[in-house]
């Protein structure tokens, strides 16, 4: 026995002064299980009677999942299939407590790799804008072949990790500058040991951010694959069009095992839904919205960002590659009897009486063709909001059966041409319930 631990113990130096490669081998049809947690601390930034005041957050997150290679290239993997047998979310911002938890509709997702970021989307349907974020804001396995020097390594051996591999670790839209590096602390025959730290800077939906981060993994020999990270971040962001300014830690923890056997949820049926070729829908990209008492539902883009909320008001922020673009606010009206609808001239003297509105001219005022059942009103008007040149269009959407809604779109003058129609596109978009059906006697 003791000759065992002594051979045992010239094994462990040996492999220390030895090259060890440090790369993962990704190929289609990998399969793994993944575990993911987060808990985070900070403070959010606002401001209050015109003086700066930070409110204290709070989260968790934990997130379980089977997953599979569907495709690779040189940079590893590019598709991978997801089914989460978990994900859930809990805050506490300023007191106010949320949960989120993915629906059972919405468990298989597609991680597909685009030029920026990843793309996430469920083959089963639309996600909400909540279950995207889920789905696509936690550490993401797939980043970790990038940040890894792929090339034998001796003990403290450094490298520089590469800029996209970066980004995609800690999901910026758009990358300003990243001094990150690995480092090799640990040999054995079984694993690999590493730290990686640096800082990051960049654009999240519309937001600077400046990120720290310093983390420490194992690489498991046998399988060639990153086993267990634990990655520790500092956030300090900005101000954005959708989100406020804040300074937060966050400590995440990725547990990763091979799986020799494919999972049923991930099976060649289950497959059989994911677009070949990586040619996803418009409608698998786009999210859905549902008003908590059941008014009304619409789908649309993901650059439209809820950014308020109450009883009758949806307030959304449209970004165009991170830059502010328009706002529509959608105000749900009191429900008319059936066949019925605002009269024209009173949805005008609504509209025209919105406090600090100065209009100019009219460029459009007239229907605007719609699904069958509704009617959908238009009136577009440039002016001043508060001294400020703007276009402003006021929809209204009402059904057959007396639901009405009215959208106003804003945007700065030299704002409107990026607009386009995609504004007209959100308003089309919403549907009203549909008339139950009559009860046969």
């Amino acid at each position: 026995m003791r000759w065992l631990g002594t051979f045992a113990a010239a094994l462990w130096a040996t492999a220390a002064y030895s090259q060890v490669p440090l790369g993962e081998e990704t190929k289609v049809g990998d399969l793994a299980r993944v575990e993911v947690s987060l808990t985070l601390q900070g403070t959010m930034k606002v401001e209050r009677d015109g003086k700066p005041e930070g409110l204290p957050m709070a989260a968790t997150a934990s997130h379980a999942f089977t997953e599979r290679v569907e495709a690779v290239d040189a940079r590893g993997a590019t598709a991978r299939v997801r089914h989460y047998e978990a994900a859930k979310s809990a805050g506490d911002s300023a007191g106010e407590r949320t949960s989120r938890e993915l629906g059972a509709d919405r468990r298989f997702v597609v991680a597909q790799r685009t030029d920026a970021l990843t793309l996430h989307f469920s083959p089963d349907g639309p996600l909400s804008r909540e279950e995207l974020e889920l789905v696509g804001e936690h550490f993401d396995p797939a980043t970790l072949a990038a940040l890894l020097p792929n090339k034998p390594v001796l003990l403290n051996d450094t490298w520089a990790v590469p800029p996209d591999a970066v980004q995609r670790a800690c999901l910026l839209e758009a990358l300003v500058k990243a001094e990150f590096a690995g480092k090799v602390i640990a040999v054995t025959p079984a694993a690999v040991t590493f730290t990686l730290t640096g800082t990051a800077e960049g654009i999240d939906n519309g937001a600077q951010v400046k990120i720290t981060v310093s983390a420490t993994g194992t690489f498991d020999v046998a399988s060639k694959r990153v086993s267990a990270l634990k990655w520790e971040q500092s956030d300090s962001r900005g101000q954005g069009a959708a989100s406020p300014a804040s300074e937060v830690k966050a400590t995440i923890t990725l547990s990763r095992q091979a799986l020799t056997e494919e999972p049923k949820a991930l099976d060649i049926t289950a497959r059989a839904k994911v677009p070949a070729d990586g040619k996803t829908t418009a409608l698998m990209t786009m999210l859905r919205y549902t008003d908590a008492a059941g008014r009304f539902q619409f789908v649309y883009p993901r650059e439209w960002h809820v950014v308020g909320r109450t009883k009758d008001h949806l307030v959304l922020r449209l970004l165009d590659q991170g830059e502010f673009t328009a706002q529509a606010t959608l105000t749900v009206l009191k429900k008319l009897d059936a066949g019925a609808t605002l009269p024209v001239d009173d949805f005008k003297k609504l509209v025209m009486a919105i406090p600090g509105w100065r209009p100019e001219t009219v460029s459009e005022d007239g229907l605007v063709p719609t699904e069958a059942g509704s009617r959908l009103y238009r009136l577009t008007s440039q002016g001043k909001q508060d001294g400020v040149p703007v276009q402003q269009t006021f929809y209204h959407l009402a059904s057959a059966t007396g639901e009405q809604v009215a959208v106003t779109v804003l945007a700065r003058a030299d704002k409107v041409a990026k607009v386009g129609t995609r504004d007209l596109s959100l308003v089309n978009a919403v549907e009203f319930p549909k008339p139950a059906a009559p009860v046969k006697p």
